[in-house]
């Protein structure tokens, strides 16, 4: 079974580094006809070549393997920006009901550190769970 489409999303990103399947061949440490198998759809990227392209072209691994959503992005990105906008809901709803002060600028820091402290592989809950009410007053804390 191969994945629909990784062989466009791989000529493309031999097209935008401007370089031939020889030279894209090279770049991933392997042969001309094994890239070509590639390109063309009839062989799936290993998982060392997907950290390959990733490594050598900065291309996200989701995309090689999803490609994009009908409005452009990527499902990740589409979850994230979501758990982010939800996020930001349960801190403005955090400071209207405690009636708190906070700046602009410190409700966003606030927000972002919330983010990446949800993105952290030592973070148990992950984007797709509630936010944390008791987590979000510590941060209002230090921040108002």
């Amino acid at each position: 079974m191969t994945v629909p489409d990784l062989g466009v999303r791989l000529a493309a990103v031999r097209t935008e580094a401007r370089l031939s399947q020889e030279e894209m061949a090279q770049r991933l440490s392997i042969s001309r006809s094994a890239y070509q198998y590639y390109e063309r759809g009839q062989r799936d990227l290993t998982a060392t070549l997907l950290l390959k392209v990733y490594e050598e072209f900065d291309v996200d691994p989701l995309w090689m393997l999803e490609g994009d959503t009908a409005e452009g992005k990527s499902r990740r990105h589409s979850e994230m920006a979501h758990a982010y906008r939800k996020l930001g809901i349960a801190v403005e709803h955090r400071i209207i009901n405690r009636g708190l002060v906070v700046a602009p600028e410190k409700k966003w820091d606030a927000i972002d550190f919330l983010f990446k402290e949800a993105l952290s592989p030592e973070t148990i809950e992950g984007l797709n769970q509630v936010p944390d009410i008791a987590r979000i007053d510590t941060i209002l804390r230090l921040v108002a």
